[in-house]
C-alpha cells in the first residue's frame, strides 16, 4: 500500500504537489491562482491494519466499554495458552467472540435435551404438553441473557451425559468441574434477596440436584439437594407454582420431595390445605383448558394422596416412641389413614380399568382423551409405574393401621410390643447403572434411569418392605 503523505500544508498544495507557504488562514499560491483554499485540515484516511498492527494510543480519545464476564473468560483463557507457548484461538474467536459463547451456549441447551431423553424421558413427556413453558422452552429462551450458574448448569449435565454415554472419565471430570461452577453460582444467587424466590434460581438447584442423583460424591448426597430445592419451593410458595415456569419446577421435583420426606421419616408440606388447594385447583385449569387427559389426571389424583404418606408414617413413629396413650390422637390419626387409603385404592382402580395396560390403536381411536399427546410408550411406562406407586403407597398404609393399632392395643393392656417396625424407609439407589439410548433402540424398549422411575412412581419406590413383624 501507498504510504500516506505528510505534510502541513493545504490539501490543494499537497494534491498538485508544490511547496505550500502555509500562510494562515488560507495560502497565498492558493489566492495568487485566484483560487479558494480548502484549508489546513486533513480528510479522514482508512488504513488497513491487522490485530497485531494496533497499539494502544498515548492519550484516550474515547473511553473503551467495559468488558463482559463472559469476553473476560475468554481474554483469561487466551492468555493461559499463550503462557503454555501455544494459541489455541480459532477464527471465529478471534473475530466473533460472542459469537462463539452464543453458539457454546446453544449446544448446552441442545445436549440438555439428550440428557432428558436419557435420564427422566417418561416425566418430561408425560407432562411437556400440558405445561405452557417446559424445559427446552425455558432454556432457548434465557440462554443468551441469563447468569453464568445457569450456563455451567446446562453444561454439566450435557457434558454428563456425553461422558457417561461414551464412558470417558475425562469428560464427567470435565462435567464435574462445570457442576462446581454451577454450585458456587448458586450460593452466590443466593445470597442476593431478589434473586431467592427467582424461576432462574430454582431452575439452577433442580438441575444440579438432577446431577448429584446421577454423578453422587456420596449414595445419599443427593438428599441435601432435595432438602434444599424443597426449602426454596416452600418458600416461594404455593401461588408461585399453580403455572407458567414455575408449575414446571414443581411437576420435575415433587416425587423427589416425597422421597425427601419418606427417608427422612417428616411429614411432606405439599401435603398442607394450602398446597393441597394449588395442586386440585391447577388440575381443574388444566382439564378445562383442554390440556388434560384421563391418564395424567389420574396420576395426579393420585399423588395428592400420595403425599400425605409421609405425615403419616411420622405421626406413627412418633406415636410408637411415646409410652403414653392418647386415645384422641390414635384415633385422629386411624380415621385419616383409613381415608386416604380408601380414596387411594379407589383412584388405583379407577387407573387400572380406565387406562388399559396395551394402549393399542383400537383403544386409543374410542378413547382420543385417554392419553391425549403422550407419547404411547411413555404412557405405558407411566401406567405402569403409577400403580406401582400407588401400591407401595396402599401397602405403607395397611403397615401404619397395622402399627397404630398394636402400639394402642400394647398401651391399654401393658403388654409388649417388638421395636422394630415394619417398613425401612431407604433411598432410591444412586448406583444403578447409567441408561443410553443407542441408535438401535427407542424409547418403546428401553428402561428409564432410576431418577425417572422414582418420578413416575411419585416417590414411592424410596420404600422398601422389611418383611412383616
Amino acid at each position: 500500500m501507498v504510504a500516506v503523505p505528510y505534510s502541513k500544508g493545504c490539501r490543494t498544495c499537497i494534491q498538485r504537489r508544490v511547496k505550500c507557504d502555509e500562510t494562515r488562514p488560507n495560502c497565498r499560491r492558493c489566492e495568487l491562482r485566484g483560487i479558494q483554499c480548502p484549508g489546513y485540515r486533513k480528510p479522514l484516511t482508512f488504513v488497513v491494519s491487522t490485530p497485531s498492527d494496533s497499539r494502544t494510543p498515548a492519550g484516550p480519545t474515547y473511553r473503551a466499554a467495559r468488558p463482559s464476564a463472559q469476553s473476560q473468560k475468554l481474554n483469561t483463557s487466551r492468555s493461559v495458552a499463550k503462557r503454555d507457548g501455544c494459541s489455541h484461538n480459532t477464527v471465529d474467536e478471534l473475530v466473533a467472540p460472542s459469537l462463539v459463547e452464543k453458539t457454546l451456549a446453544a449446544q448446552g441447551v441442545e445436549t440438555l435435551g439428550f440428557f432428558i431423553d436419557a435420564t427422566v424421558p417418561g416425566l418430561y413427556y408425560m407432562y411437556s404438553t400440558r405445561l405452557s413453558v417446559n424445559w427446552m422452552n425455558f432454556a432457548r429462551r434465557h440462554v443468551e441473557s441469563t447468569l453464568d450458574p445457569f450456563i455451567w448448569s446446562l453444561r454439566c449435565l450435557g457434558t454428563l451425559h456425553l461422558g457417561m454415554k461414551h464412558q470417558d472419565q475425562e469428560t464427567i471430570a470435565s462435567s464435574r468441574s462445570m457442576y462446581s461452577r454451577g454450585l458456587q453460582g448458586l450460593h452466590s444467587l443466593l445470597r442476593r434477596p431478589r434473586f431467592v424466590r427467582s424461576d432462574m434460581t430454582l431452575a439452577i438447584a433442580v438441575m444440579l440436584g438432577i446431577y448429584e442423583m446421577m454423578d453422587p460424591i456420596t449414595p445419599q448426597s443427593w438428599l441435601t439437594h432435595s432438602s434444599g430445592i424443597a426449602t426454596l419451593i416452600r418458600l416461594r410458595g404455593p401461588n408461585a407454582h399453580r403455572g407458567g415456569f414455575g408449575r414446571t419446577l414443581l411437576i420435575s421435583f415433587k416425587s423427589f420431595i416425597v422421597a425427601d420426606a419418606l427417608i427422612r421419616g417428616e411429614a411432606c408440606f405439599l401435603a398442607e390445605p394450602a398446597w393441597q388447594l394449588a395442586l386440585t385447583d391447577t388440575l381443574a385449569t388444566e382439564s378445562g383448558n383442554g390440556k388434560g387427559n384421563q391418564l395424567c389426571d389420574l396420576v395426579e389424583l393420585i399423588f395428592i394422596e400420595i403425599t400425605k404418606c409421609p405425615g403419616l408414617y411420622a405421626r406413627t413413629c412418633a406415636m410408637i416412641k411415646n409410652d403414653e396413650p392418647d386415645h384422641p390422637m390414635f384415633e385422629t390419626l386411624r380415621q385419616e389413614t383409613m381415608r386416604c387409603k380408601t380414596r387411594l385404592q379407589h383412584l388405583k382402580d379407577q387407573l387400572e380399568s380406565v387406562v388399559p395396560v396395551s394402549l393399542d390403536s383400537e383403544a386409543l381411536r374410542a378413547k382420543p382423551d385417554l392419553i391425549g399427546l403422550i407419547p404411547v410408550p411413555v404412557a405405558q411406562k407411566s401406567r405402569a409405574f403409577a400403580g406401582h406407586g400407588a401400591q407401595s403407597a396402599l401397602a405403607l398404609l395397611d403397615q401404619v393401621i397395622v402399627l397404630t393399632k398394636s402400639n394402642h392395643r400394647r398401651l391399654s393392656t401393658t403388654s409388649t410390643m417388638p421395636a422394630s417396625l415394619a417398613w425401612d424407609v431407604l433411598p432410591a439407589p444412586a448406583t444403578t447403572p447409567y441408561m443410553t439410548m443407542d441408535k438401535e433402540e427407542t424409547l418403546a424398549n428401553r428402561l428409564p434411569a432410576w431418577p425417572d422411575q422414582l418420578a413416575l412412581s411419585m416417590g414411592m419406590l424410596a420404600v422398601k418392605d422389611s418383611g412383616p413383624v
